[in-house]
């Protein structure tokens, strides 16, 4: 007897794989968004003690964000929903990734210093 073809895997559903990514989205904006202004701030303005509490706020988000998109979203992966849990797993490494390239951003934005060139 010939051995039995593999099963092929499920399709992505676009608008399931969408909805997933639009939740990490919507939760990536609060946590990603206080760090960014916070830390632009502190570049700018030079506002030190705000810093450690957001830092330790935006912390807490991104580990909950963390177990609330990659672990479920793994596990539907597994269960073979390839939509939202795709979706979950995309979108939260789109954010932390677009959290990365935003504190470069504001990083290599600061003008130099003219009262320290002596200018």
């Amino acid at each position: 007897m010939p051995p039995e073809p593999p099963a092929s895997p499920t399709p992505i559903a676009r608008g399931r794989f969408a909805a997933g990514v639009g939740i990490t989205v919507a939760g990536h904006l609060p946590a990603s968004g206080l760090w960014l202004v916070s830390y632009h701030s502190f570049i700018y303005f030079a506002t030190p003690d705000s810093l450690f509490l957001v830092d330790c706020a935006v912390i807490l988000l991104q580990l909950a964000l963390f177990a609330g998109c990659v672990l479920p979203g793994g596990w539907l992966v597994i269960r073979g929903d390839r939509g939202i849990g795709l979706g979950l797993l995309v979108g939260w490494a789109a954010g932390i990734i677009a959290l990365v390239v935003g504190t470069i951003l504001i990083s290599s934005s600061v003008p130099p210093d003219t009262a320290a060139a002596g200018l």
